[in-house]
């Protein structure tokens, strides 16, 4: 069987930074920096988080035609959210970047309000309350066959909704007819019992966390992961790599990981 390498990665949304216009601190443009990172690492599926629609439709021109990218806004993307542009800061997707053939792609919304009140208010002290969705693609490997990708990203603050969303994502990969990849920042490491849980219920339906135990959020103060890969259990992981490159310095708050499989 032949390798494949995927990744995950928090692009980070430097959209919400009003004088951001698309270009690291040297001058060097964020999108072509993307497109070298896939090419220089023949990326064959990339997990992203954080990407807006001026991020997108520019990485969209960049990329092809070896790379597509798939995947839908948090908060939609008909004519009322495009019309009103306060919503560009905050829309962001969970793409899915990938060489290979996509049968299908859908993004949904995964539970993201607090079911109590407290929580509710709680939820807005810690500007936690938004919509988190997941993307997933059907994509035709050679030599895997078809493989059902899942990206997302987590609530970062409320366990409580934390715990449902990872609840959503199991069910999901307990359902799939194909072997899953999941990606994401799940804003959870290991030293938390919920996230600890959700490994062990993937574990016992046949999927394994990609074993990294360095840290992949910049200003994390325990150096522990919070962006993590699972693939099925049976697969070989042959390599493992936090892409921390000097020229990635300044075009993320986060630490891309990537697996060779």
């Amino acid at each position: 069987m032949r390798s494949i390498i995927i990744g995950s990665m928090n692009i980070q949304n430097k959209y919400k930074i009003p004088s951001y216009d698309g270009l690291d601190e040297h001058g060097n443009d964020n999108v072509e920096i993307l497109k070298e990172f896939l090419k220089n690492n023949n990326i064959d599926i990339l997990g992203t988080q954080e990407l807006v629609r001026r991020f997108i439709d520019r990485i969209k021109v960049a990329i092809k035609p070896e790379y597509k990218i798939y995947g839908d806004f948090r908060y939609g993307n008909n004519n009322v959210v495009r019309n009103l542009k306060f919503f560009d800061r905050f829309n962001e997707t969970v793409s899915i970047i990938t060489k290979h053939r996509v049968l299908t792609s859908k993004t949904t919304t995964m539970p993201w309000l607090p079911r109590r009140i407290k929580d509710f208010v709680k939820g807005l002290k810690l500007k936690s309350i938004r919509p988190r969705v997941v993307t997933t693609a059907l994509i035709e490997i050679e030599g895997f066959g078809k493989v059902n990708f899942i990206n997302t990203h987590l609530d970062h603050r409320l366990s409580i909704i934390q715990i449902r969303q990872l609840n959503y994502l199991h069910k999901m990969i307990e359902k799939s007819k194909n072997p899953v990849i999941l990606t994401g920042d799940f804003n959870m490491d290991m030293e938390m019992p919920r996230f600890k849980l959700f490994v062990e219920n993937l574990d016992s339906i046949g999927y394994k966390r990609v074993p990294n135990a360095k840290k992949t959020y910049k200003y994390q103060a325990d150096k522990l992961p919070i962006d993590h890969i699972f693939i099925p259990k049976e697969w070989n992981i042959e390599e493992i790599e936090i892409a921390d490159d000097k020229y990635l310095d300044h075009f993320s708050d986060h630490y891309p990981i990537l697996v060779r499989i």
